[in-house]
């Protein structure tokens, strides 16, 4: 799943998402939120943009990319929230093995539910296979073990959240004695960078990928992003 803003445009989730508070309150998950969070995730899971264009299921996106932060994986996860509505959320897990144990598990618990109907799951199938070809690089695991995404919806945008969320998860993890954390985006994702930049991540892996090519139209040219914990996240 990438985040970013193409000229091509999809359908908002929310067309009428009510005035945003100021300022949005910035709280933890609750198993409640999964539902809300895994739409937010697939309408925002193509550089900004609906992930309906390459993944068709999106009960089974929501599935993969979502169900192993609330099935355990997940650590000082973050949502914003104004007026009763959720806007974005943070997610992460601390710990590789961790997440991989929580994934293992969604794969293997209620996942046969998500892959019907089949005609949209066979739909889905060519980027699965296209992800595991061209994998994303990544900053080394052992340096960086925690990994991190966030999403926010098109009509909370430029206000602030992005970065507040990114403070409250980077203080936390810090907290909690992790010593690096990484995530991994592409350079059509200019805003995010910029906000990446402001907290002192830094590129350690980068490589251009056929990966988005049937979609974008274009390769891509993935970043992995890191940063040590060594200063706390409100001294930057």
């Amino acid at each position: 799943m990438v985040q970013g803003t193409p000229e091509a445009s999809a359908p908002l989730l929310w067309p009428t998402l009510r005035r945003v508070s100021d300022p949005p309150l910035i709280r933890p998950i609750q198993p409640s939120d999964e539902g809300v969070v895994g739409q937010i995730a697939y309408q925002t899971g193509f550089f900004g943009h609906s992930a309906a264009r390459y993944f068709a299921n999106e009960r089974l996106f929501a599935r993969l990319w979502v169900g192993p932060y609330f099935g355990g994986g997940g650590f000082a996860c973050l949502v914003a929230e104004s007026r009763g509505e959720v806007l974005g959320y943070i997610l992460g897990s601390p710990d590789p093995a961790l997440y991989g144990r929580a994934l293992r598990r969604v794969l293997l618990r209620r996942t046969l539910a998500q892959v019907l109907p089949l005609r949209q799951t066979w739909a889905s199938l060519p980027y699965l296979l296209r992800a595991g070809r061209y994998p994303s690089p990544h900053p080394d695991w052992k340096q960086f073990p925690a990994h991190l995404h966030i999403n926010l919806l098109p009509a909370a945008r430029g206000l602030g959240l992005g970065k507040r969320l990114l403070a409250a998860h980077l203080e936390a993890l810090a907290g909690a004695g992790v010593g690096g954390v990484q995530l991994s985006t592409t350079t059509e994702n200019r805003a995010a960078l910029e906000l990446y930049r402001q907290f002192d991540f830094v590129p350690l892996a980068r490589g251009s990928t056929p990966l988005w090519t049937p979609w974008l139209g274009h390769p891509a040219e993935h970043v992995g992003l890191g940063l040590r914990l060594s200063r706390r996240p409100e001294d930057r």
